[in-house]
């Protein structure tokens, strides 16, 4: 949440990816593990995401594939030198069905994202309120008929980060999520409600500590995520005291320190077996 007020220095590689070095491409296929005479041996490599960057480390090129290998979103991001101006989104036809433009003011800070239908009919528009550091105080984003959807509030003491408040809206108006980060603590709370303004779950993140509740407030999950912010673990707790733990572990580092092949674990009450391998390729500049 406290990437509005301060990630926008930081490039997509790093933010988005945790990329170590000159990344220029990289590509993911996965493998699914099958059991095999009381082994447990992979299947067939399927592709799942491929990704391409720019020296200054934003993303231009981004290939989503469904789990049967088959293309099925591609994004195309324009820059003018650090600064996004365009990001096209295609389906796995081609053709396109999401466009967004970035509008920056005379000091090259970002004050509006305009969002637009593949028809070319507005679908959002996103304001930014700045403070005389220029950190973002507040972002809004509305729909083509004014309805509020989303919106952000930071607060800072001079260039430090104090809190973040964001509200997400149905299309509706009603209230669909509400969370706080409070920096010091490291300490993040959102809760999601249902149509009818129930509580559908809540989740506790502190340091990298993750906890979510339901509505009467048992615990349903737990997890651990890196600091670079990707999940290590998470362990379901469901309704009979059974537990089922997933985890993440990279098994090849390469050497830039960015993993080249991560295995996902998953362990329950029949043991601890593989679930599926991740395997990554990546070019540099």
């Amino acid at each position: 949440m406290s990437l509005v007020g301060h990630a926008q220095d930081r490039s997509d590689a790093d933010v988005t990816y945790a990329l170590k070095g000159p990344v220029r491409t990289f590509r993911v296929e996965v493998a699914t593990f099958v059991s095999k005479d009381g082994d447990y041996v992979e299947g067939p490599r399927v592709a799942q995401m491929e990704a391409s960057f720019n020296q200054d480390g934003n993303r231009t090129d981004l290939q989503i594939y469904n789990d049967k290998g088959v293309l099925s979103r591609r994004i195309v991001m324009k820059f003018d030198g650090r600064k996004m101006t365009e990001a096209i989104n295609y389906d796995g036809a081609g053709k396109m069905w999401l466009r967004t433009v970035d509008v920056y003011d005379d000091k090259r800070l970002l004050k509006e994202e305009l969002t637009y239908n593949g028809d070319g009919s507005l679908r959002s528009k996103k304001t930014y309120n700045r403070d005389e550091l220029a950190h973002a105080t507040e972002v809004r984003e509305y729909n083509a008929q004014g309805v509020l959807l989303d919106q952000f509030k930071n607060t800072f003491d001079g260039p430090i980060l104090l809190t973040t408040e964001r509200k997400v809206y149905r299309e509706d108006g009603s209230l669909a999520s509400m969370s706080f980060y409070e920096a010091e603590k490291r300490r993040s709370e959102e809760t999601t409600y249902q149509p009818d303004g129930s509580i559908a779950n809540k989740t506790v993140r502190t340091a990298q500590q993750v906890e979510q509740y339901g509505p009467d407030g048992s615990l349903q999950k737990t997890g651990t995520i890196s600091v670079e912010h990707r999940l290590l673990d998470e362990v379901v707790l469901n309704k009979d005291g059974s537990t089922k733990k997933e985890s993440r572990a990279p098994d090849q580092i390469d050497a830039h320190g960015n993993w080249t092949k991560m295995t996902r674990w998953q362990t329950d009450s029949q043991g601890t077996r593989p679930v599926s391998v991740s395997y990554r390729t990546l070019t540099y500049y």
